[in-house]
């Protein structure tokens, strides 16, 4: 046996201590004893050969222990990897994952190839628990196989791809974007979003999915480097996603248009946050500024002034400049006034049974009149939520980017109103 197997190696690197007497050892891994034969494939001084010789034992709680073992030979964990008993796969998961990271380059050179492929079969095992095993032990690693942590970061289960996405500093930007673009779960999604330094071209791809939680979760990391036009195009469509405001107010450079684009809709606490911080270059500060400027102009219009609000709204409208973005507008600075006369006019409906669905808090009144008035869905729930004060459990929320109830329903509604 010794001569036929002289090549075995061991990842692990053995304790100190005399190898056992090898006769000794030989007997024992024949005895017709399991309990003998586990204590044998416990001990770590034991010859390569017969630890080989007992990863073929036809005892299962044997084959674990050889797996679990730190001296058995990389030859003997090569035919564990593939064990039919999963308890066996996962002592070999555990403890590969343990030992490859910290192999030196002699000995990843000389284990390479097994190695690589003792892992690539454990990160396609069938048992999730062990693909899990690997993933955890991996997550950060340096020294293993790039194609054993692709393959992990492709898995469909969270607790296998998630972990990889958010830490592996083997993955490339190319390999992320290409996650991105293949529509993952969307856990993998944030755990890509959070990764620290992430890349300006993860996070065009992060923007272009236009997941609003995904997106939120990379304006929060604030080591992500976002690229000015694609921060500009997040702002453009941030004025009714609420949860975009705090972190692009934080958001550790901004350019002036930026900075001036965001005084447009965000609260007065945000805004106010805005305007104290001392790190961003002079001229994003004067934009800052002049867009606070701007803003209270337009708000002067506005108020409990409902002949003011009338008369904004009807010069708007016979200029033919009235539509969703006024509206939005409105609702962000809290303009009740506004809202209920742009959404009148625009939908020729009554003042009157429009302010009447806004003051009785009805959801399904609120979205039919915004139907009527020609604007979006999402806009309908925002007014629902933020003039209406309807609680969120009872907001109609869009259904695909439209309307949740029928147009049969939301006609009724403008009737029921007086509309």
């Amino acid at each position: 046996m010794s001569s036929l197997l002289s090549g075995l190696m061991s990842l692990g690197r053995r304790q100190g201590g005399a190898l056992m007497e090898y006769d000794t050892a030989k007997a024992q891994a024949a005895d017709p004893s399991a309990t003998t034969r586990r204590k044998l494939a416990k001990r770590a001084n034991v010859q390569p050969e017969i630890l080989y010789y007992l990863a073929q034992d036809k005892d299962s709680r044997v084959r674990a222990e050889i797996a679990a073992n730190p001296s058995t030979p990389v030859q003997a964990d090569e035919t564990l990897s593939k064990d039919p008993d999963e308890a066996v796969r996962e002592r070999v998961a555990h403890k590969i994952a343990a030992l490859v990271p910290e192999l030196s380059v002699d000995e990843r050179a000389r284990a390479g190839s097994m190695v690589t492929g003792i892992l690539e079969t454990l990160a396609r095992d069938e048992a999730v628990k062990i693909r899990r095993v690997l993933a955890e032990s991996l997550k950060g690693a340096k020294g293993v196989p790039v194609s054993v942590v692709e393959q992990l970061a492709r898995d469909s289960d969270e607790g296998v791809c998630v972990p990889v996405l958010g830490n592996s500093p083997l993955l490339s930007d190319e390999f992320l974007v290409e996650i991105i673009e293949s529509g993952p779960v969307r856990a993998a999604l944030h755990a890509i979003s959070r990764r620290s330094a992430l890349g300006a071209d993860v996070a065009d791809a992060i923007v272009a999915t236009d997941d609003t939680d995904v997106i939120t979760t990379l304006l929060s990391n604030r080591s992500a480097q976002i690229r000015e036009e694609t921060l500009d195009k997040v702002i453009d469509n941030a004025s009714d996603r609420d949860a975009w405001h705090a972190p692009l107010v934080a958001r550790p450079s901004l350019s002036a248009r930026a900075g001036a684009a965001l005084t447009r809709f965000i609260t007065d606490a945000l805004l106010e946050t805005l305007k104290a911080r001392k790190d961003l270059d002079p001229g994003v500060g004067d934009a800052i500024d002049e867009g606070v400027r701007r803003r209270l102009a337009e708000t002067d219009f506005g108020g409990e002034d409902e002949e003011s609000a009338a008369e904004k709204v009807a010069r708007l409208n016979a200029e033919k400049r009235l539509g969703e973005t006024d509206v939005k507008a409105a609702l962000l600075r809290g303009d009740r006034q506004f809202v209920i006369e742009a959404v009148a006019v625009l939908g020729d409906t009554d003042v009157a049974a429009v302010r009447k669905a806004f003051s009785l808090a009805s959801a399904k009144g609120v979205a039919a009149m915004s139907w009527k008035a020609g604007l979006s869905a999402e806009l309908a729930h925002q007014m629902q939520l933020r003039l209406a004060k309807v609680s969120p459990s009872d907001a109609l929320k869009p259904r695909s980017g439209t309307y949740a109830m029928s147009e049969k329903d939301m006609a009724w509604q403008i009737e029921f109103f007086g509309g």
